[in-house]
C-alpha cells in the first residue's frame, strides 16, 4: 500500500483534539475522542502491514514485527518517563512525586491502563490530581493489542478455512467487544474507559478496514471529519464513554480512512497537517506531563492562556525530540538480536531511574510519619451553644484566628500529610455495599450484646463518622448497624439514572425497618451538591420513610468542604494557616440549613457540625481551617480524617444525647 499522507493529517487532527481538550479549550470538551481515532488508525495500519507481509512472504515474521514496533514506540516513551520522573522528583511534593514515579513503572511495562482503571474505581481516589503519566494508558492498550493480534492473525491465516472468513471473525470479535463496552460503560465507567476489552472493537474496526480493502467515494472523508469534530464539540466529561457514544468518532475515523483520494483527504495531506502528524506521537507524550506538573507546581488551576503557552512549549519539545532522538533511532538499522533486547532494556532504564528516586522519597515520607507519631491528639471540648446554633469549638475558633493573622502551620501534624489517604475508617469486609452491589452484609458493630441499636444510613459521609459513632457506642452500650454505600449521595436515592443507588436505597430502608432500631442516624453529603433542592428533598423523603419504624431519628449535618487538596496544601512550600483554610460558600451553608429546617419540620433531631470545622471570621465570611490544634481535619476535599473524627467524640456524644433526650 502506498504511503498515505492523509492518514498523517488524520493523526494531526486526533492529537490536536486531545491536547486542546487537555488545555481546557471550552469548545472541545470532547477532544478526548482523538484517542479513539488513534485506535482505529492503529488497527488499520498494523493489520495492513501484517497482511502485506503475509502476501509477500507467505507468513508473518513476528520477530521482525515486534522489533519494528519497539524501535518505533519505546525510545520516545522511555525518554518521556525518565524525564517526567526526574522533573517530578524536583518540582512536586513527596506524595505526588512518589505517585508519579510509581505510575511510571506501570507505564514502563505497558500496564498503565490496568493501574489507572483500578485507581479510577476507588471512590476515595476521586478528586485527586491526575498522574503526569496517566496518558500512557492509551499506549498500554495499543501495546497489548500489538502483543496479541499478530499472533492471532498469523494463526488464522495459517488455516485456510479460517483465512477465508477472516473479515467475519474480526467483525464478530469487534461486536463482542462493543457489546461489552456498552455494558461496562453503564455499570463501571472507570473500568470501561481504560480497559483493553472495551476498546478492542475500535482497533478491530481499523483491522476490518484493512482486511476489506475497499474504498468509499471521496466525499466520505468529509462526513468522517464532520463526525469526529462533532464528537469533539458535543461530548464532554459527562458523556457516558466509550459505550454507544464512541461510535461517532470511530465511524468518522473509518470513513476518512476508507475514502478515496480527493476532498477532505487532499486537505489532510497538506504540509501543515503532515508536519504535526509526523510529530503527533512525541507531542502526545510530552503535552500531558508538561500540563500536569506545571499545574501541580503552581498549586492552582492555570489560566487558559498559560495552558496554551505550555502546549506551545510542549510542541517545541516534540519537534526537538523528534528531530534529534526519535526519528534518528527509528531510521537506524538494527540487528534482530539487538532489537529484541529493546523491550527489556527499556523497562530496565525506567527502573534504574525510578527505584533510587522512590527510595529517596520513601525515606523522606518515613521521616515525616515518624515526626507525626510523636503528636498526641487531644479530645476536643464542646462549644457553649443552644440547639440549632453552630458556635465554634474553642480550638476551631483559635485556628481561624491563626489563619486570619497568617500564622505558620504547626509542625509536626497528625495524621502525617504523607499518610492522609490512609487515615479513614474501613468497614469490616462486606459491611458496606461495594461497587455494583445493591446490598451488603448486615453487620452488628459497637458494643457486643447491647440491647439498644443505632442504624446508620448514608454514603461515604456516614462512613467517615463511623469511628466517632463506634467509640460513643462502646462507651454507652449501643449496637451499631450500618447501611452504607459510598458514592450514593442523596440526589441518587430517588428514581435516578443511577439504578444501583436507587436499588440499594430501597434495600437499606427496608432492611433497617426490620431492625426497629432505637435510633436511626442519617449522614450523607449535601453541602456542596450542585442540586441542593433535590438533595434536601431526598433527605426529607428518607426521614419520612424512617420515622415510622425508628423510635428516634437524628440527621447529622454536613460541614462546608475544603476547596484545595489537603495533601498539596500542607506540603506546598510557604503554606500557612491562611493558605490552608477554606472559605465556606453561601450554598454550602444554606443547603445544610435547609436540611436542618427539614428535620425540624419532621420533628426529628439534627446535629449541627459546622462549628466543629468552621468559625465566623466576620459578618460575611465563614472560614474552615484544615488544621485544628495539630490535627489535620480533612483527608481530601470532602471527608474528615479518622483522627479528627475521634477527637470529636465528646462534642458528638453531647449533641447526640441532647437530640436523643430532648
Amino acid at each position: 500500500m502506498r504511503h498515505r499522507s492523509d492518514l498523517q493529517g488524520l493523526r494531526a487532527v486526533a492529537v490536536l483534539l486531545v491536547v486542546l481538550d487537555h488545555a481546557g479549550l471550552p469548545v472541545l470538551q470532547g477532544g478526548y475522542v482523538g484517542v479513539d481515532v488513534f485506535f482505529v488508525l492503529s488497527g488499520f495500519l498494523i493489520t495492513g502491514l501484517l497482511l502485506r507481509q503475509f502476501r509477500a512472504d507467505g507468513r508473518i515474521r513476528l520477530t521482525e514485527f515486534y522489533v519494528r514496533r519497539a524501535r518505533r514506540i519505546l525510545p520516545a516513551a522511555v525518554l518521556t518517563l525518565v524525564v517526567t520522573d526526574l522533573v517530578a522528583h524536583q518540582l512536586l511534593n513527596v506524595v505526588r512525586a512518589r505517585e508519579a514515579v510509581g505510575d511510571s513503572v506501570w507505564a514502563a511495562f505497558f500496564m498503565a491502563n490496568v493501574h489507572f482503571a483500578r485507581a479510577g474505581s476507588d471512590y476515595f481516589a476521586q478528586g485527586q490530581p491526575p498522574s503526569p503519566v496517566q496518558h500512557f494508558w492509551t499506549l498500554a492498550v495499543e501495546e497489548q493489542f500489538y502483543l496479541v493480534w499478530p499472533v492471532l492473525l498469523a494463526a488464522v491465516l495459517g488455516i485456510a478455512v479460517l483465512r477465508r472468513r477472516l473479515l467475519w471473525l474480526v467483525l464478530a470479535a469487534a461486536a463482542a467487544s462493543f457489546a461489552w463496552s456498552v455494558h461496562s460503560t453503564a455499570t463501571d465507567a472507570a473500568y470501561a474507559y481504560f480497559s483493553t476489552a472495551t476498546r478492542a472493537w475500535e482497533l478491530a474496526l481499523g483491522a476490518a478496514l484493512a482486511i476489506a480493502g475497499r474504498r468509499l467515494p471521496a466525499p466520505a472523508a468529509w462526513a468522517g471529519l464532520a463526525c469526529i469534530c462533532a464528537a469533539g464539540v458535543a461530548f464532554s466529561s459527562s458523556t457516558a464513554f466509550p459505550g454507544w457514544a464512541a461510535l461517532l468518532p470511530t465511524v468518522g475515523a473509518a470513513l476518512v480512512i476508507a475514502a478515496a483520494p480527493g476532498g477532505a483527504s487532499r486537505l489532510l495531506s497538506l504540509a501543515p497537517f503532515r508536519y504535526v502528524g509526523d510529530r503527533s506521537y512525541a507531542f502526545y507524550l510530552w503535552h500531558w506531563p508538561v500540563l500536569v506538573i506545571a499545574a501541580e507546581y503552581a498549586g492552582h488551576e492555570l489560566s487558559g492562556a498559560v495552558r496554551l503557552g505550555l502546549l506551545a512549549g510542549a510542541f517545541g519539545l516534540s519537534i526537538l525530540s523528534y528531530a534529534v532522538y526519535e526519528n534518528p533511532i527509528r531510521q537506524m538499522r538494527w540487528r534482530p538480536q539487538t532489537g529484541a533486547l529493546l523491550w527489556p532494556a527499556s523497562a530496565a532504564v525506567v527502573l534504574v531511574v525510578a527505584v533510587p528516586i522512590l527510595v529517596s522519597l520513601n525515606a523522606r515520607a518515613t521521616r515525616i510519619s515518624e515526626a507525626s507519631a510523636a503528636v498526641r491528639p487531644t479530645q476536643l471540648g464542646q462549644a457553649t451553644a443552644v440547639r440549632g446554633s453552630w458556635a465554634p469549638l474553642p480550638a476551631v475558633a483559635a485556628a481561624v484566628a491563626a489563619a486570619k493573622r497568617g500564622a505558620a502551620l504547626p509542625s509536626p501534624l497528625t495524621p502525617a500529610p504523607t499518610d492522609l489517604r490512609n487515615d479513614f475508617y474501613a468497614f469490616p469486609a462486606g459491611c458496606a455495599a461495594g461497587r455494583n452491589r445493591t446490598s451488603s452484609t448486615v453487620c452488628h458493630l459497637g458494643a457486643s450484646g447491647a440491647a439498644k441499636t443505632i442504624a446508620v444510613i448514608g454514603d461515604s459521609h456516614a462512613q467517615m463518622w463511623m469511628p466517632t459513632i463506634l467509640r460513643m457506642a462502646r462507651r454507652d452500650g449501643w449496637e451499631v448497624v450500618p447501611f452504607v454505600k459510598v458514592g450514593c449521595i442523596p440526589t441518587k436515592w430517588l428514581h435516578t439514572k443511577d439504578w444501583g443507588c436507587t436499588l440499594w436505597y430501597r434495600w437499606a430502608v427496608g432492611r433497617a425497618a426490620k431492625l426497629h432500631p432505637q435510633v436511626t442516624l442519617i449522614a450523607a453529603s449535601w453541602a456542596d451538591d450542585p442540586h441542593p433542592t433535590a438533595a434536601v428533598r431526598a433527605v426529607s423523603a428518607l426521614i419520612g420513610r424512617v420515622k415510622p419504624f425508628s423510635a428516634t431519628t437524628i440527621v447529622v449535618g454536613d460541614s462546608p468542604h475544603q476547596h484545595r487538596n489537603p495533601v498539596d496544601c500542607l506540603l506546598a512550600s510557604g503554606s500557612t494557616m491562611r493558605s490552608c483554610t477554606a472559605r465556606a460558600s453561601l450554598t454550602e451553608l444554606h443547603t445544610d440549613a435547609s436540611v436542618a429546617a427539614t428535620a425540624q419540620q419532621h420533628g426529628v433531631g439534627f446535629i449541627k457540625v459546622t462549628g466543629w470545622f468552621c468559625a465566623r471570621a466576620s459578618n460575611v465570611a465563614v472560614l474552615c481551617p484544615l488544621v485544628v490544634n495539630r490535627t489535620v481535619s480533612w483527608i481530601d476535599l470532602g471527608h474528615i480524617s479518622e483522627t479528627y473524627g475521634l477527637e470529636l467524640t465528646t462534642p458528638f456524644r453531647s449533641a447526640f444525647r441532647r437530640e436523643l433526650f430532648r
